[in-house]
């Protein structure tokens, strides 16, 4: 049998982490104890590799068919049009597959599509003459906010341990320095760089709300993830 100190419980596992706090166990290990777990009955029907299929498919004969009906219909000089269905049809197909047909954290959904539509929008906007620029001035530091922000309501509406997001929080910041960077270096012009700013002050207020309010939960966190 083994014990937590934080916790002030004896726990029958083989398991070398206390499954309520994380924290290193102490004792030694019993050769003789059988880990016992009650059946997993899930709550939702679980989506067959048949629907995934299908919609891999159907993505896939999609951009095909309008990549090439672009690629023969183009006339010399003339811009191409197919990265815009495309780019939509793809998003579609992640967000589906990501968003919806996955167990994955909601944080981690929001956090993964969020940066997908960033790349695809940029690569997008490439692709049109005349209106480059867009995607990387406005679309990104304002996608980076509004995923900030939507995690941020759901640990509030949701009443979600706000530990378990504290690393999604963190890597929105890290997200959030970049249009700085590029703010910095020139590549944004300072007349257009209010969307940066705004996305890095926001990201900086939600974490700094976090370190005044929650600073043990952080603490507790930083051990459990790097097991301290």
């Amino acid at each position: 049998m083994k014990h937590c100190d934080k916790c002030n419980v004896d726990v029958k596992t083989r398991f070398k982490y206390c499954p309520l706090c994380h924290q290193v166990l102490q004792g030694e290990d019993d050769p003789n104890i059988t880990e016992v777990y009650p059946e997993c009955i899930p709550s939702h029907r679980e989506v067959l590799p048949i629907t995934k299929k299908i919609l891999l498919f159907v993505t896939t004969v999609s951009i095909a068919t309008l990549f090439f009906v672009n690629l023969f219909t183009r006339q010399p000089g003339e811009q191409w049009w197919s990265p815009i269905p495309i780019g939509a049809i793809l998003y579609f197909w992640l967000l589906v597959r990501y968003g919806i047909l996955t167990k994955q954290n909601i944080a981690f959904r929001i956090a993964f599509l969020t940066t997908v539509l960033i790349l695809i929008l940029n690569g997008v906007d490439g692709f049109i003459d005349g209106q480059q620029g867009w995607a990387l001035y406005y679309v990104t530091p304002l996608a980076l906010l509004a995923c900030n922000l939507a995690i941020s309501f759901i640990i509030w509406i949701k009443r979600i341990n706000h530990r378990d997001y504290i690393v999604y929080l963190l890597t929105i910041l890290v997200f959030s320095l970049v249009p700085l960077v590029l703010v910095w270096a020139r590549v944004i012009p300072e007349a257009v760089a209010w969307p940066s700013i705004a996305s890095f002050g926001a990201a900086m207020f939600i974490l700094l709300v976090i370190i005044f309010f929650f600073p043990k939960s952080i603490k507790e966190e930083i051990r459990k993830r790097f097991h301290l």
